[in-house]
């Protein structure tokens, strides 16, 4: 009986463990205001990359494609604080 005890206490705390990992990844902060690609607002339950410690949001499945070709350019478009869209909006998908 003693060892049920003690194997569920460690199961219980797999899960638990499995639970705050899945909490954590849940509660990414998104970087950026406005879609790098065209200035749009951004889609917060849409598609995200991750990109040098930060997580980019876009404005649609379309403009995440073309970031991944050319990061820096679009990443560019973007104030240091990923609030305001600073640069030439790229044409619409």
């Amino acid at each position: 009986m003693i060892f049920f005890l003690a194997g569920s206490v460690d199961s219980y705390s797999q899960v638990e463990k499995k639970t705050e990992k899945s909490a954590k990844a849940e509660k990414k902060v998104i970087f950026n205001a406005y879609c790098p690609v065209t200035g749009d607002e951004i889609d917060a339950e849409g598609k995200t990359v991750e990109y040098k410690g930060k997580t980019i949001a876009f404005c649609c499945k379309s403009c995440l494609k073309k970031f991944n070709k050319q990061p820096e350019k679009y990443m560019k478009n973007l104030s240091e604080d990923g609030k305001k869209f600073i640069g030439k909006p790229a044409p619409m998908h």
